[in-house]
């Protein structure tokens, strides 16, 4: 058992940092236990932006023909940290793919469903957009609609009223059928913090992860449950934040982040802050007659961040 107290080393050959052919390993260091590490982004110059620190979701080329997302999202920049939630329902056209002008495939058109509401708040419908970054820039292109609903941003997390921990109706009504109802599990909140100790300077400067741990037993609703780290960086001069690579399968509540692992997302020069999303999410996928192959997620989003 001792050895799950020492550090463990977990190399990684990080296409997404470096351009040569011969990319220099990078180290995460953990003082408690394994963890998963995903590339997300292994090609910088070609990455559909899926506004995961929004949505959770980091696949920009969709699965199932029909995808439902609530979130409640946390932004914390600076110290002070503002409140919001965000619900959408996406139904695509699977047999109308999207191209971008070098013939990669970026997603798919979408469709208008009718009328969609969250616990009797109807969505609004708005322009469906895709961004991806093509030639070292960021473009969009218009592919159809989006089924949206908004709460509000606020600083005091009391006024938000999002429905953490419960259970959420989704109607969907269009003019040729009757209304269908399915029920999307909310989980409860996720509360991440940094600290850092060390130096830059003398090059042992670390960033420890903790987060609080859930109060859901996951055997008390269908679909999978899981807590779940992103780290990404915000490009110069936009909005956009770039994922680079995912921490999951976590036994601890904590993860230290090394020296090296930092210098790397900052040796491009590209990212004026890094930004770590903390998601505690509920995910699962049905088959409804009138939607299709359908993706439920729902999730509580942290996003930090961080200068350096």
């Amino acid at each position: 058992m001792n050895t799950l107290y020492k550090n463990i080393v977990i190399i990684i050959i990080l296409l997404l940092f470096n351009f040569c052919d011969d990319p220099l390993p990078i180290e995460l260091t953990s003082k408690e236990d394994e963890v998963e590490i995903d590339v997300i982004n292994p090609e910088k110059d070609s990455y559909v932006i899926t506004g995961y620190d929004s949505t959770g979701i980091t696949d920009p080329i969709p699965v199932q023909k029909s995808v439902i997302s609530l979130s409640g999202i946390k932004n914390t920049i600076s110290g002070v940290t503002v409140y919001k939630g965000y619900g959408e329902a996406i139904f695509y056209d699977t047999s109308k793919a999207v191209y971008s002008s070098s013939n990669r495939l970026i997603g798919y058109r979408t469709l208008e469903f009718g009328q969609v509401s969250f616990d009797n708040i109807p969505a609004v419908i708005v322009p469906h957009y895709l961004k991806y970054r093509e030639n070292f820039q960021i473009k969009d292109t218009l592919v159809g609609v989006k089924h949206v609903i908004t709460f509000k941003k606020v600083l005091n997390p009391d006024n938000l009223r999002f429905p953490y921990n419960k259970n959420v109706v989704i109607k969907f009504i269009n003019e040729f059928n009757s209304p269908s109802l399915m029920t999307l599990r909310l989980p409860d909140e996720i509360v991440g913090k940094l600290t850092t100790r060390g130096s830059r300077a003398q090059n042992n400067f670390e960033i420890i992860l903790t987060w609080n741990k859930s109060s859901i037993n996951p055997s008390d609703f269908i679909g999978d449950f899981s807590d779940e780290i992103i780290v990404g960086g915000i490009l110069e001069s936009r909005d956009e934040v770039v994922p680079l690579f995912r921490l999951t399968k976590m036994r601890t509540n904590s993860f230290v982040i090394s020296n090296s692992l930092i210098n790397e997302v900052l040796s491009s020069g590209e990212y004026d802050y890094i930004v770590f999303t903390f998601i505690r999410k509920i995910r699962k996928s049905s088959s409804a007659s009138r939607l299709g192959d359908v993706y439920f997620a729902s999730q509580s989003i942290h996003n930090i961040w961080i200068k350096i």
